[in-house]
């Protein structure tokens, strides 16, 4: 059985690519072949100026843009197993190549993101062949405008399932569905044991992670507030480039070195749902704020993370202890239910 996985594997992101490696992964630990579809990319505009008083620090930013983009592509190259590059015009024979499709981890339904298009709807597959895994609207609205377009889309899915609870409401809104399951994202799916091994060597010094996805500079200042008070020295990963944190915490880490910061920190500070993921697995402290603005839209996934394990929403900005094994137990049931939908993809393909 040969399953093509549609969802953000080629993007420069922590939690994008770790979630399509555990996605793989289990895969494969259920006795499938797996591959990314590798579909035509939807071209980036460079927003920085090259001109004028500005060129000094474009021409730096574009050019540790490049070292960061060199790091998620070695990640990429050794870890993910992808397709051969389709064009659009190959949509009539994608179907052909696999024997399903699974459409997700991550935010692949959040239309506000410019990068999300009709892909990840798999309109290239045949009904029987349609199956989502823990797929994100990233907020708990769908954009009027394109409802009437995602409702049908959905409708023809074979098995639906999402990461949020919200998420079943939104397919219900849309389409009409009550079968639509909730799911562990997949970084989930895997044991601490797993992640471990794609981890960098463990830092030989003590220390605190501030992880951030949007700067918060209250969440800043307690990591280094945190990190002065206990003697320990603050180390500091973003998923953007933030000015205020400088472009080695932009471009200096490989995703192997993400793993292994968290995995051996003293303690995460974090606004990131991956960040707060992966401090649960291998119980490290953890100081989780919430997104605030737009993002804010984005917080249900981590909401419902805290919950489902434990963890009391009302201490957020707070750092809190955390149980490796307490959350192995909790996490128990969720992960069976979520592999054993997936191993009904791969049974009835």
């Amino acid at each position: 059985m040969k399953a093509g996985i549609v969802t953000f594997h080629g993007s420069d992101n922590f939690g994008a690519v770790l979630q399509a490696y555990a996605l793989q992964q289990t895969l494969g630990s259920l006795g499938a072949e797996s591959e990314f579809v590798s579909l035509p990319q939807i071209p980036k505009q460079n927003s920085y100026p090259l001109t004028g008083p500005a060129a000094v620090f474009a021409k730096k930013i574009v050019a540790e843009g490049e070292v960061r983009s060199a790091h998620f592509k070695a990640f990429r190259e050794q870890y993910l197993k992808c397709s051969k590059p389709y064009a659009k015009d190959d949509y009539k024979t994608i179907a052909s190549d696999f024997d399903c499709f699974i459409a997700g981890s991550d935010q692949i339904w959040n239309l506000r993101i410019p990068e999300v298009d009709e892909r990840y709807f798999l309109p290239f597959a045949e009904p029987s062949q349609m199956n989502s895994y823990a797929a994100s609207f990233g907020a708990e609205e769908f954009p009027e405008k394109v409802r009437d377009y995602a409702g049908k889309a959905l409708a023809r899915f074979n098995k639906i399932s999402v990461r949020e609870a919200s998420g079943l409401d939104i397919v219900k809104s849309l389409c009409g569905r009550e079968d639509a399951v909730v799911s562990l994202d997949p970084t989930l799916l895997l044991s601490r044991g797993d992640w471990l091994e794609v981890a960098s060597p463990a830092p030989a010094e003590d220390y605190y992670l501030l992880f951030l996805v949007k700067y918060d500079a209250g969440l800043h200042k307690k990591a280094k507030d945190a990190a002065a008070a206990d003697g320990k020295e603050l180390k500091v990963i973003t998923a953007a480039f933030m000015p205020q944190l400088g472009f080695p915490a932009w471009s200096g880490v490989t995703v192997n070195d993400w793993v292994s910061l968290v995995s051996h920190s003293s303690g995460t500070f974090t606004n990131s749902f991956h960040g707060c993921a992966f401090s649960l697995i291998f119980g490290r402290p953890l100081c989780i704020n919430m997104l605030q603005d737009e993002l804010g839209k984005r917080n249900g996934r981590i909401e419902d993370l805290l919950r489902k394990f434990g963890m009391d929403k009302s201490l957020a900005g707070v750092l809190q202890a955390c149980s490796s094994d307490e959350f192995e137990s909790l996490i128990c049931d969720s992960r069976k239910s979520s592999m054993d939908y997936l191993k009904d993809i791969i049974e009835n393909a």
